[in-house]
């Protein structure tokens, strides 16, 4: 009795604490505070329009999070995404990384008119130009390297940063922008250089802790170095957090996490990104705004981070507001301009608007069933079911080194097995919506996913699996297809489509990509179709 008293105080004081918590600093520790659009001066009417935009356009949206006075007043995520799930940042990363620069700075570890080259006395190769020689660290965060084209170090199995030295810029350093990748890459690479961690680690205790960012990770390169212009992987309102953290000068519950100094020099306008003449082609463009340290410049006066197929934080500091988007965008302007056109007129005033409340029912209602279905829209039941159910199929040789494959059918579910190496993997589908499975690969067929991150400590698993959510149907009585999407580590959906043939008591299947459906950050399908055979069917 005496325990579950002892129990019992100890989780009231825990309770009293959060509390002071919450009540001190306007938020805990973990979730930005909720709001609705009219208290924070913003109309739901056009947040609304903006989502009936979104389903009738060209945009594929995975998430959207608008913030206004620090406050969530909308969010939403397309299933089968959700905000439980990390997403991949692609260039979005770059900025974090600028960021580890700007804290390495504070803390006197480096200068931004160091010269690169300074960093790395046992990369050098055989000769240095003089061009690079003068390169300093303030031309890697601003993109005028001069380099063009920029080095490909990826692949080459060599020293990424003696690639990178080696390659003579072609413009004066700082003089001219040319996006370039690999500057970035440097950059993650000085950090490491500095301080004796990774990008990642050094992030973790200045910033990722502070704001609860937890369970997330970033890609290193063959030497142990995150790639700094990608690979990172956090949740939307991880990416709000750190939009908001800029916004408010490096401040983060009163405590001031990035130098005020660095942030306004940071988000400000260094370098033109066009050399057009075409003014007013420019000016409709939210790339034709000019460049800060691996940030854009926007119309509407925005600053934002921008990660390839649309995954952006835009900083709209004239009306305290963010917009959080993750995207498999083929014309990002057009997802920007959905911001443009909806959000940014949606903020009407300072103060609260009258409250709404059927207008704000019909925008949860919409938030609360967005949905991307799978590319497959036949969802009839086969036959074949009852007579491949659980059984094996031996496969030909094939680049994938696949033994065999296994359909498993039960109650709207296939569970469709690959044996590899004698080790067996299932990825679940449903026939209807989407069924979420672990699994240790990045595309349905691949291999497993070597283990080349940084991991963040609060992961349960030493090697976090890799989330997938599938669907299934039968397009004909002979035909199952299987779509599949890695939600956190790429942007478009994968779709095998399995052909079933039999003569004379052998069951044959044929596997291939369906062509279409792969997009950015999927890999490419295989040159053949995969084949095999299921013996004596009865």
């Amino acid at each position: 009795m005496k325990s579950l008293i002892r129990i019992l105080a100890i989780s009231l004081i825990m309770m009293v604490y959060a509390c002071l918590f919450v009540n001190l600093y306007g938020q805990d520790t973990y979730k930005l505070l909720r709001s609705t659009p009219e208290n924070e001066g913003v109309s739901s009417s056009q947040i609304i329009d903006f989502l009936n935009a979104v389903d009738t356009g060209r945009v594929e949206l995975h998430s959207f999070m608008f913030i206004r006075h620090g406050k969530v007043i909308a969010e939403g995520w397309w299933d089968p995404y959700g905000s439980d799930k990390k997403h991949i940042m692609f260039s979005a990363s770059k900025t974090f990384t600028a960021t580890a620069i700007g804290l390495a700075v504070s803390e006197n570890r480096l200068k931004i008119t160091d010269k690169v080259s300074s960093f790395f006395p046992y990369s050098q190769p055989d000769s240095v130009s003089d061009d690079m020689k003068a390169l300093t660290v303030q031309n890697l965060l601003t993109m005028s390297v001069g380099q063009d084209p920029e080095p490909r170090a990826m692949g080459t199995g060599g020293d990424w940063i003696t690639v990178f030295l080696n390659s003579v810029p072609v413009h004066k350093p700082g003089t001219i922008f040319k996006y370039n990748n690999m500057a970035t890459f440097m950059l993650s690479a000085i950090v490491q250089q500095v301080t004796s961690l990774t990008v990642f680690d050094y992030l973790q205790t200045r910033i990722f802790r502070p704001l609860a960012i937890r369970g997330i990770d970033w890609d290193l390169n063959p030497q142990g170095i995150n790639l700094g212009m990608i690979g990172l992987r956090l949740k939307t309102e991880d990416m709000a957090k750190f939009g908001q953290l800029l916004l408010l000068n490096g401040v983060w519950n009163g405590k001031q996490l990035i130098p005020k100094e660095w942030v306004k020099e940071a988000t400000s306008f260094k370098i033109p990104t066009s050399l057009s003449a075409n003014k007013d082609s420019l000016k409709q463009s939210d790339w034709g705004q000019g460049y800060c340290y691996q940030m854009w410049r926007g119309r509407n006066n925005t600053v934002r981070l921008d990660g390839l197929g649309g995954q952006f934080v835009v900083l709209i500091p004239d009306k305290d507001a963010i917009v959080v988007l993750t995207a498999n965008a083929k014309n990002t302007q057009d997802e920007l301009n959905l911001v443009h056109n909806y959000l940014i007129p949606a903020i009407k005033s300072e103060k609260p608007l009258p409250e709404n409340s059927e207008l704000l029912s019909t925008l949860q209602k919409k938030e609360a069933m967005l949905y991307l279905k799978p590319f497959v829209a036949v969802t009839s039941k086969s036959e074949l079911e009852l007579k491949i159910s659980e059984k094996e199929f031996i496969l030909e040789k094939n680049i994938y080194n696949i033994q065999s494959v296994y359909f498993t059918f039960n109650k709207g579910e296939c569970s469709f097995a690959i044996k590899r190496d004698d080790n067996i993997s299932i990825v679940k589908c449903a026939a209807e919506g989407w069924k979420f499975s672990n699994t240790a690969s990045s595309a349905l067929l691949a291999s497993p996913r070597p283990v080349s991150k940084s991991i963040d400590a609060n992961y349960k698993l030493t090697q976090p699996m890799i989330r997938v959510a599938a669907s299934y149907s039968w397009t004909n009585k002979n035909t199952i297809e299987l779509t599949a999407r890695f939600v956190e580590e790429s942007l478009g959906s994968e779709t095998i489509v399995c052909k079933f043939s039999e003569f004379n008591g052998t069951v044959n299947v044929s596997i291939e990509q369906k062509p279409g459906g792969l997009m950015m950050g999927m890999p490419a399908p295989p040159a053949a179709p995969l084949r095999g055979a299921l013996i004596k069917i009865k």
